[in-house]
């Protein structure tokens, strides 16, 4: 276990703590919640279970594959390669201020690479899952019942595979409405994914072949529209999906105290 998920358990264990402590008197969060003036604010604490379902196009940094009388420059020219990603996690957040939220999310990620190599070299195929980890921040404003915000989440893997790692950087801005049952918003995301695999693999007519591969998104941004449903003064749900070169279909349900 690494050093910075060790901190980020600690962390989670700290903001349970907390939480749980506040639970029989005043609300220690958020902070100098009087910046808020007579607007009512969501419960500070907040635990939630998201799944995350993504699909997009990468493009190829690096590609280094021990083939005698392969031109690999020119193969990897014509090189086609789709990403698929799900993901689950433990989303665990608090409003800091009354305009900055907190948050670390720890959970599982399954993803499959699917590098399409002009013949005779066939496909490269990489099917990767292990823990996924991270935090981020969200930073949100509303005049009347019209609000938005920009979440940044940054996340690392511990995958099955030795010689695999990804590392992703998300920015995400939305504007939105308040309405009766909850909130409507649309938006865009960035995503900056660094995906590096390393290892051998069977082609016909070669054998087994040692390959190294660097890649990352082939348009970064992609558009989006969600919602959010209130379920009751303590439960809510989120439901969100982007099209684009990066398609992707998010749902979390949440509980505040």
């Amino acid at each position: 276990m690494n050093l910075r998920l060790i901190v980020l358990m600690s962390l989670i264990g700290i903001f349970l703590t907390i939480a749980c402590m506040g639970q029989d008197s005043e609300p220690m969060f958020p902070l100098y919640r009087a910046m808020a003036g007579d607007r009512e604010l969501p419960s500070p604490y907040g635990i939630g279970i998201t799944y995350h379902h993504q699909k997009q196009d990468y493009d190829l940094v690096n590609l280094l594959v021990s083939l005698p009388g392969v031109d690999i420059a020119q193969a990897a020219a014509a090189v086609e390669i789709e990403n698929t990603t799900d993901e689950a996690n433990l989303k665990f957040d608090l409003w800091l201020l009354p305009f900055l939220n907190i948050f670390g999310i720890i959970g599982h990620v399954e993803g499959e690479t699917e590098v399409t190599l002009p013949p005779p070299l066939g496909n490269l195929d990489v099917d990767y899952d292990g823990l996924v980890y991270g935090g981020g921040f969200t930073i949100a404003a509303g005049i009347e019942r019209f609000f938005g915000s920009l979440t940044a989440v940054f996340t690392e893997t511990d995958l099955d595979i030795s010689t695999s790692s990804v590392e992703a950087f998300v920015l995400t801005p939305r504007v939105g409405y308040s309405a009766g049952f909850g909130e409507i918003w649309i938006g865009a995301m960035y995503q900056h994914t660094q995906e590096e695999h390393s290892g051998d693999v069977v082609i016909p007519q070669f054998g087994n072949v040692s390959f190294e591969v660097e890649l990352e998104e082939k348009d970064p941004w992609n558009y989006l529209a969600g919602v959010k449903i209130d379920l009751g003064k303590s439960w809510d749900l989120e439901l969100e999906g982007g099209v684009g070169e990066r398609r992707h279909v998010t749902a979390s349900l949440t509980y505040r105290f």
